[in-house]
Parts: C-alpha cells; structure tokens; sequence
C-alpha cells in the first residue's frame, strides 16, 4: 500500500449497496477493508477481513487506520424482533465500543433507512430507528452522519427483479392503494452520495435524506409505467387490498415455522407496503454537500434491466 493512501471501512460490503460503495471507492482511489463472513477472491485495493459484527478482532482490524468507517451490514428480514435488534442496532454499539478503543476516529457513515422515520410500523423500522438512537448517545466525539435512503434500485438489485417480473406476466399488482407515493435512488448514485457526505465535515452529526431528486416521489403506477415502457408490454394494474396481504403474510409466517425458513412477507412488511408516504422530506444529502443525482427512473431501470438480462434473471 503506497504511503498516504486513504482507508475506508465498509460493512455489508458483499451486499447490494455494498459493492456499489466499494467500486466507488475504489474509483475515488480509497483502499477498502471490508468485513466478510465468507472468503472472498483476491480483489486489488480490497482488504478483505473474515468475521461477523460479535467478532471485536475483525472489528478492530477492520477499522484499522481507517479515515472513514461505513456501516451498511443490516438484516431487512428475521425471525423475531430479537434478530432485528443484534444486527440493526446493537452491531452499532459494537463498533462505537471498537472505534473508542482505537487510535484514530474515523467518520462514522451509518446507512439507515427511510423506515426509520416510521418506527412504529415494523421490528425493521424500529430497529434501525434505535441504531440511530444508538450511534447519537454512544458516538462520543466520533464524528457520524445518518443517511436515509428510501427505494434503492439498480444492478445487483433482486427486489426491484419482481417489479420487472410482474409485467413480464402482463400482470401490475399495487399493494394497498394508488395514492401510495415513494421516493427512489440508484444504486451508483447512493454510493456516490455517501462518499460525498464521508467527505464533508458539514454533514457531521446529521440524518440526512437521499433520492433521486424527484419531487413528490412516484406512485406505483408511475414505477410501473416506467419500467412497461422499457419492455414494451401493457401490464393489467390491480390494487391488492391490505386485508388480502396481511393475511397472505399471516399465512407465510406460519409456514415459516413448520418449514423451517425465514420469511420476507410478513404483517409487519405489509404494513411498510402499504404505508402511504414514502417521500424523501428531510434534511437532504444535497443541502449539505455538492452532490448531485445523476440518473433518472428511466435510465436507470434501462440500466438495470440490461444487467437482469445479462444474468438471465428475465
């Protein structure tokens, strides 16, 4: 490693936002230790460090010399609150506990989520509200900035697979209603916010929001107009009633239980599904530091669907 090379900690670098993060750093010319549970090829200017966010060892040579230190690592599923709490919340007390332990004081970026907002709505939206709670009490005089981000999509990206799926099968189902709105950001795009807000010391002791800078966000007619347009096929729209959900989630739960998986529909995800307001409104990314988003819904659902079918996913 050249002398006066900058180090950023990242973890949840395997993930979706992940590994947009790391290209980005890297191209901003950044080593990177990421924290990984399995074994990763050899990758030029990644440090890869096997542990879990318990593991203080891979911790403390995770973070260091690092200028920079993004947590990403975060579950959006699990079986019980319990779970919720270890990963979203505690892993931030863990940290906080390793960085005070350390020489330097690298920016603490923590990637929460818009959910946040809305605690009251599921175990995830409370868990990650508390890892905010969190790193405000513990931080001390570690610098930290909380990023809100709402739908994130791009390449890499498996949920946004069942909007592009659903047409596919000429079918637009909208959960809830279509008054529903939501705010979204591409992948890259994030990646390149967060380097920014690392950067900036206006951002310290921030939450800040992060979209793609379209007013009002979109309606779910507007996502699915969006992406029919790109594949040229006229799905059938229809709103899924809350009721039909819940009790498809109610449902899921319990096979869960007798099968022995971790289930993704539950009451509580259908309450995040059917939450009617999902816009960016807060203090934003772009109030505080010279970042701009650089792609639209269409160019990067165009983008996006070019790296599915590359896959062969559609």
């Amino acid at each position: 490693m050249k002398p006066n090379t900058k180090i950023a900690a990242i973890t949840g670098g395997t993930g979706f936002v992940g590994k947009h993060l790391i290209k980005a750093l890297i191209g901003s010319g950044y080593q990177v230790n990421a924290l990984t549970r399995r074994p990763q090829p050899k990758t030029d200017n990644i440090n890869w460090i096997e542990g879990d966010l318990d593991n203080r060892q891979s911790l403390e040579k995770l973070s260091q010399n690092a200028t920079i230190f993004f947590h990403l690592a975060g579950l959006i599923k699990a079986r019980n609150e319990h779970d919720f709490r270890q990963v979203n919340s505690k892993s931030v007390e863990t940290i906080l506990d390793v960085l005070h332990h350390s020489a330097k004081r690298p920016h603490f970026v923590l990637l929460s989520s818009l959910a946040a907002r809305e605690r009251h709505l599921s175990a995830y939206a409370e868990s990650k509200r508390q890892g905010e709670e969190i790193l405000q009490k513990f931080a001390g005089d570690i610098p930290w900035t909380i990023l809100r981000p709402p739908g994130v999509y791009g390449p890499e990206d498996m949920e946004t697979l069942k909007i592009f799926k659903a047409i596919a099968s000429r079918i637009a189902p909208m959960p809830g209603g279509l008054t529903n709105r939501s705010s979204w950001i591409f992948g890259p795009d994030l990646a390149q916010a967060m380097i920014a807000v690392a950067r900036s010391k206006n951002c310290f002791h921030q939450i800040l929001d992060v979209d793609d800078g379209t007013k009002n966000g979109y309606s779910m007619q507007d996502i699915y107009a969006t992406a029919s347009n790109i594949l040229n096929i006229k799905p059938l729209p229809f709103v899924v009633p809350k009721i039909i959900l819940k009790n498809t989630a109610r449902m899921n739960v319990l096979f869960s239980t007798l099968f022995n998986y971790i289930p993704m529909v539950t009451p509580d995800k259908v309450n995040e599904l059917c939450f009617p307001d999902w816009i960016c409104r807060g203090p934003h990314v772009t109030d505080m530091t010279e970042w701009k988003p650089q792609t639209t819904l269409k160019s990067g659902f165009d983008l996006t669907l070019k790296w599915y079918k590359e896959k062969k996913l559609i």
